[in-house]
């Protein structure tokens, strides 16, 4: 066989393929480090010597005379090779979607609303995507803004443009602009209840010989004056005694010093990546702990998994929450906000345990006081919200799923957005957050 023949030409490739990946170092810096120590880089080498072994198997054992056989008959081996390495592709691909995207919901086959107990479900209307639908699942309002979109009491509409356009604003509820701003902003809009906005957006600066962006939190009235801006990269080192030291804040191991190079081309670092913002509202605990006064800031950032109180007024950390604190161990976490009986309420997205979970959380002892993991995995966003009659409506993002679940854990209505579509920021997320609205509020601008 001479010695561009398709076999070393498909084996050539292979080899290509599997290097990069095992040299490939740099995953997250909340979740643990160099992709060469992680299961995927195990699975990816063991695939690789599992392969090496055979091809030498094939080639001392009955090398020769397949090889012979091959090199008279190459069309019809490599059609048979490529015939069946499609197959057993194809086999791989349908186990890994039965096995990691199994269905939650009693409906998960149907798209659209499913009243489950009608008697246990929250009257609303239900905002995702810039689409407000009712709880039986009929368009009432559509609006030509759709990313992060939330609606003011008085039916105005705050959102991103569509796609990764950066342009934000205020809308009427008839979608006239009132006012827009052309920047990036990322993870969604806040309207605290003291009448502001809130938005995220991200700096980069050179930190470490990397350049990583670092969140800035930036506040603005009404009319869109900005009254407040912080920037996380002015207080970094008020949060660093909170965390394990991330990638980035250490050199390169002397076998991988090459890669550094081409990790700086990549420049996806993200420092703490700040995903959700809400204020202390009025709670049985202010009185126990500065912390809890209402009106103090509630943060969550991803990478470390770590939650923050700060004052209102200085920014001062007051008290915080990190990944080794709670029992089982937070690992990653989006949505956070304080109830009105004290606890703290998250969506924990479970990235190294495969498993999401609901959360209350006890803020003076960190116990866990009621938990629901019966989801579908969501390893990015996810979104809790706590409604009137004290059932939280989840969002199960990478799904495209939303249930309403009561305080005893039955799932009182069911949403399931269509399979064939996707959320305009992620391609592999299909509705980053549903927000349930009263009817008291909604009526009347459907009136009007």
């Amino acid at each position: 066989m001479n010695d561009y023949s398709p076999f070393k030409l498909i084996f050539l490739t292979l080899l290509f393929f599997f290097s990069p990946l095992t040299a490939w170092a740099y995953f997250d810096p909340g979740f643990g480090g160099y992709l060469i120590n992680s299961v995927i880089s195990l699975v990816v080498t063991g695939t690789a010597f599992i392969s090496a072994a055979v091809i030498y198997f094939f080639r001392t054992i009955i090398g020769q005379k397949l090889f012979c056989f091959c090199q008279k008959h190459e069309k019809t081996c490599l059609i048979v090779l490529l015939s069946v390495l499609s197959v057993g592709s194809f086999f791989l691909g349908s186990f890994f979607h039965s096995t990691f995207h199994k269905p939650s919901g009693p409906y998960s086959h149907f798209s659209g609303v499913h009243i489950i107990n009608p008697q246990r479900m929250s009257e609303g209307y239900n905002l995702y995507d810039g689409i407000l639908i009712d709880n039986k699942g009929r368009i009432v309002k559509q609006w030509a803004m759709a990313n992060y979109g939330i609606l003011d009491n008085n039916g105005d509409f705050y959102a991103n443009l569509n796609g990764h356009h950066p342009t934000w604003g205020r809308y009427t509820w008839n979608d006239q602009v009132i006012w827009e701003k052309h920047f990036s902003i990322d993870h969604g809009i806040y309207l605290p209840a003291k009448g502001s906005v809130v938005v995220f957006t991200e700096e980069p600066h050179s930190y470490n010989n990397y350049q990583v962006n670092f969140d800035v939190i930036l506040e603005f009235d009404k009319n869109g004056r900005q009254l407040q801006r912080y920037a996380f990269w002015d207080h970094l080192k008020e949060y660093q005694p909170y965390h394990a030291e991330f990638n980035i804040d250490s050199s390169f191991p002397a076998p991988f010093g090459f890669l550094k190079f081409f990790m700086e081309k990549r420049k996806l670092y993200d420092y703490f990546h700040l995903n959700f913002f809400s204020i202390i509202p009025p709670n049985p605990l202010e009185g126990k702990n500065p912390a809890f006064r209402p009106g103090n800031w509630l943060i969550s950032l991803l990478n470390g998994s770590m939650v923050f109180i700060l004052d209102q007024d200085t920014k001062k950390i007051l008290w915080h929450m990190a990944a080794n604190d709670v029992q089982g161990g937070l690992q990653g976490q989006h949505s956070v906000s304080m109830l009105p009986d004290g606890n703290i309420l998250l969506f924990e997205n479970g990235a190294d345990r495969k498993v999401s979970r609901i959360l209350m959380i006890d803020p003076l002892t960190l116990k866990i006081k009621w938990q629901y993991d019966h989801l579908y995995f969501t390893p990015l966003n996810g979104f809790v919200q706590a409604l009137p009659n004290g059932n939280i409506l989840v969002t199960e993002s990478r799904k495209g799923h939303v249930i309403e679940l009561t305080p005893d854990k039955e799932i009182a209505w069911d949403f399931y957005k269509s399979e064939t579509s996707t959320h305009h920021l992620d391609p592999e997320v299909k509705i980053y957050f549903m927000i349930r609205y009263p009817k008291k509020m909604i009526d009347p601008l459907l009136r009007n």
